[in-house]
């Protein structure tokens, strides 16, 4: 399979369990970590029922991969996220050597969350990790990206 078609089957995997995470009552993200054609590990964002301001998709993603592959690298690995990565997110792939980091959604897509507002420091180190770190973060626009969060709103109201 030609490797943009496998980055938007692979987007729209990633998609898709970030809807399913809204069935469920969850915030609407997820993520895979796959290497080549083959899927590694998934997560989705657990935050709000594990109470874990940092239990995001795609850490949860990572941490899979890394503990099924017991490896702290995951070089020439792909992260695959329904929507941009936040700074913790991005900052865990880049501990963990992923190569390519390719959204969805951009970070503007995301409505309310009905939780604390995104502080300010973290939108400028999001920013900031854009422009540092071109070469590994890439958006790709990916079909039905914005549903996740019309569901999340939908359910929500």
């Amino acid at each position: 399979m030609a490797t943009e078609d496998r980055d938007i089957l692979l987007l729209r995997q990633a998609v898709d369990l970030a809807l399913g995470n809204v069935t469920v009552g969850q915030l609407p993200f997820g993520a895979i970590v796959a290497r080549g054609d083959d899927i590694v590990a998934t997560g989705v964002n657990t935050a709000l029922r594990d109470h874990d301001p940092t239990a995001h998709a795609e850490v949860a993603a990572v941490r899979a991969a890394c503990r099924d592959l017991g490896t702290l690298s995951l070089a020439g690995i792909t992260l695959y996220s329904s929507c941009e990565p936040c700074p913790i997110c991005h900052t865990v792939a880049v501990a963990a050597e992923i190569d390519r980091i390719l959204y969805a959604a951009p970070k503007e897509w995301v409505p309310d969350l009905d939780g604390p507002p995104f502080p300010q420091v973290l939108i400028d180190v999001q920013a900031a990790a854009r422009e540092l770190d071109p070469g590994r973060i890439t958006y790709v626009p990916t079909p039905a990206a914005r549903d996740p969060f019309t569901a999340y709103v939908e359910r929500s109201s």
